[in-house]
């Protein structure tokens, strides 16, 4: 996982200091999606503010990042179909409950897994594996990811711009700090509540 972090954060910096093409750093926000959702944010955020590459192109670049992960969970819960390892992992334990409340209502499953942490990974792939329809899986997506990314850039710039104004930090460090003390409060909920985001079976 440090391995993991190091190798993204030195590509991110790489972007935030300009010494990449602005097509480069599409492709590092992009790949940095399926690393760190997060991070890309903040990147992303930060890169926007300091002018390095407009809005649209940062929204388009993370937020296509993130629903081509979302598919790729989508693909992986299909293929666990046919590989019984990937069944016992992703689908045995959830599998029969999950398909009860995507089959009543796909559209909140998808939009609550986008924003509650560990939601994602198992609501995704049992979508897959059940052959939720295609077209409706990705409509949810672009909508939840749409949702979550906007409002997490909103927050970003302006928390980081008022931060930046106040403290006279970079923008470029102040945009990425609402998203950070963001991902720090959830590890400390979950440190605190470890069931609070699991899914629970009932009855």
């Amino acid at each position: 996982m440090n391995a993991l972090w190091d190798n993204s954060h030195a590509l991110v910096l790489a972007a935030l200091q300009g010494l990449t093409a602005p097509w480069l750093i599409v492709v590092v926000l992009v790949l940095t999606t399926f690393l760190l959702e997060d991070l890309a944010i903040a990147a992303g955020a930060a890169l926007a503010m300091q002018g390095v590459l407009s809005w649209p192109l940062v929204f388009a670049a993370v937020a296509g990042g993130i629903a081509l992960g979302d598919l790729g969970l989508y693909g992986l819960g299909y293929l666990a179909r046919y590989l019984p390892w990937l069944r016992r992992r992703y689908l045995t334990p959830h599998g029969p409950w999950l398909l009860h409340k995507l089959q009543s209502s796909l559209g909140s499953a998808v939009l609550l897994a986008r924003v509650i942490p560990g939601l994602r990974l198992v609501t995704y792939t049992v979508c897959g594996a059940v052959k939720v329809p295609v077209v409706a899986f990705i409509g949810w997506v672009t909508l939840a990811v749409t949702l979550w990314t906007s409002t997490l850039f909103w927050i970003s710039a302006t928390i980081g711009r008022a931060i930046a104004n106040s403290l006279h930090l970079p923008l470029a460090l102040a945009a990425a700090i609402p998203i950070v003390m963001l991902v720090l409060l959830t590890q400390l909920v979950r440190r605190i509540h470890p069931t609070l985001f699991q899914v629970k079976e009932k009855a």
